[in-house]
């Protein structure tokens, strides 16, 4: 037996049969777990991942793996909920081919095709508590529900600056303080399934970007609002939602309240970032009040309550953003002197212009508008 295991490392899998590749796995089925159930051709790529100290080449780009295995002497609980065989198990599909391994060596290979003079790396992220938690609390929605919920679990993405990346990797992500790029869907952690969104948000005009990769218990999802703490229960359900979202039919933003519902699985590093870095996402406008008094500029916050039977939003709740001074008639000079005011913003956000008559209390809604470009004129 001695002699099948010690030639592996040497040996050309190609060249063997089925029924001999199947005799180097059984004699040493810890390193080989999971092999019994594959074909010929996938037997021998397994068998050679698993003897290969290199990184995958299927890309130009490399995936840094860790290929150090952490110690399973930690003083945890794990045995409480688990047989040693069960515990064995769960430690040997640990180091298994994942699906989501698939997807990210698909997702690196896609941005090394577009980013062809960045350097893309994706370091693993391997945490056997975090990854017991995320296990855990899974098995345990289950139990409680009978599945996932509609959208099940998934791999989303989260922009980060590099003074961000020890803190939530060691610490988790922080529930309890203000988030950086704000909360128009509420307070919480903000996951995306779109990559060039959550490039965006890392190190803004840097060239140098930090994604994190996580699988994300999506489950049973809401409308966010900005005043939302905590996800509503389902309608006639004892259950709350599991994630809130920025729009229900094409959800690209995902909100998650409570650690523990998704696992960290990598950091994606891009170097010498060749993207645009503003025009996708990026907005701005001037606004030029021709009018003889001063116009008020409101943001009106994503799905937010308009008065009924008109399609006017409720001032109470959308944000104050400046005053556009009037329009200055000078009586030593023949031209008028239009009041303006220059504001950032993201594209796809919404605005309106409002004149407060005085102690009246009523208000004009001279315009509404939603960004669409940077560099937009809006003229009053």
């Amino acid at each position: 037996m001695t002699s099948t295991v010690n030639m592996a490392s040497t040996t050309n899998f190609r060249n063997l049969s089925l029924k001999e590749l199947k005799d180097i796995c059984r004699s040493d089925p810890r390193k080989y777990y999971g092999f019994s159930k594959l074909k010929k051709t996938e037997l021998i790529d397994f068998m050679y991942r698993k003897n290969s100290s290199s990184v995958s080449t299927r890309y130009q780009v490399p995936i840094q793996r860790s290929h150090q295995r952490p110690s399973y002497n930690l003083s945890d609980v794990s045995h409480i909920f688990e047989t040693p065989d069960e515990r064995e198990e769960r430690i040997q599909s640990y180091y298994e081919p994942k699906p989501e391994d698939s997807i990210i060596e698909d997702l690196m290979g896609s941005l090394s095709r577009k980013y062809r003079n960045s350097s893309i790396t994706f370091d693993k992220h391997e945490d056997e508590n975090n990854d017991l938690i995320y296990r855990g609390n899974k098995g345990k929605y289950i139990a409680q529900h009978g599945s996932l919920g509609e959208h099940g679990e998934g791999i989303l993405y989260h922009g980060t600056d590099e003074k961000n990346l020890i803190s939530i990797l060691n610490d988790d992500f922080r529930l309890t303080t203000n988030p950086v790029h704000g909360h128009l869907y509420g307070k919480g952690i903000y996951f995306t399934n779109d990559i060039e969104k959550a490039i965006y948000y890392s190190e803004r005009g840097k060239s140098t970007k930090y994604v994190i990769v996580a699988m994300v218990h999506i489950g049973d999802i809401c409308l966010g609002n900005a005043s939302m703490d905590v996800h509503p229960k389902m309608p006639n359900l004892d259950k709350e939602f599991d994630t809130s979202v920025d729009n229900k039919r094409k959800p690209r933003q995902f909100i998650k309240k409570k650690n523990g519902t998704y696992n960290i699985l990598g950091i994606i590093t891009i170097e010498n970032y060749s993207g645009d870095r503003s025009s996708k996402f990026s907005g701005g406008f001037q606004i030029i009040n021709t009018r003889d008094h001063p116009v008020t500029l409101y943001w009106i916050p994503p799905n937010i309550s308009y008065y009924p039977g008109s399609n006017l939003p409720k001032l109470k709740m959308c944000k104050r953003m400046s005053t556009i001074p009037a329009t200055h008639h000078s009586t030593t000079h023949p031209y008028s002197q239009p009041g303006t005011t220059k504001q950032l913003c993201q594209i796809g956000h919404k605005f309106v212009c409002v004149y407060h008559r005085g102690h009246s209390g009523y208000n004009d809604y001279l315009k509404i508008f939603t960004s669409t470009k940077k560099g937009e004129i809006i003229t009053i």
